[in-house]
């Protein structure tokens, strides 16, 4: 019964998992242009921040997903080594 239940849910997962992906714009249509380059009379930022978020959430957003997965994984196995058994 655990591995029906199991089972279920997977496909769930799995199919909230495919639709959003097939619902994502990809970059397909033409986006604005990012920039942060400073405004007349402020000055220019120190530290490059904004532009590793722009390219983490743009150019590698495939890669920063499948980690966010790998990640869950890990503490999903890592809760599961974890855990004591009960006696029965």
């Amino acid at each position: 019964m655990v591995k029906v239940k199991t089972s279920i849910l997977m496909l769930i997962f799995l199919a909230t998992l495919i639709v959003l992906l097939a619902a994502t714009p990809w970059g397909g249509e033409e986006m604005g242009s990012y920039s942060f380059e400073p405004r007349e009379g402020n000055r220019a930022p120190e530290s490059g921040i904004g532009d590793i978020g722009v390219e983490i959430f743009t150019l590698y957003i495939v890669a920063f997903e499948v980690l966010g997965l790998v990640l869950l994984a890990a503490m999903i196995g890592a809760i599961y080594v974890a855990r004591k058994e009960l006696p029965r």
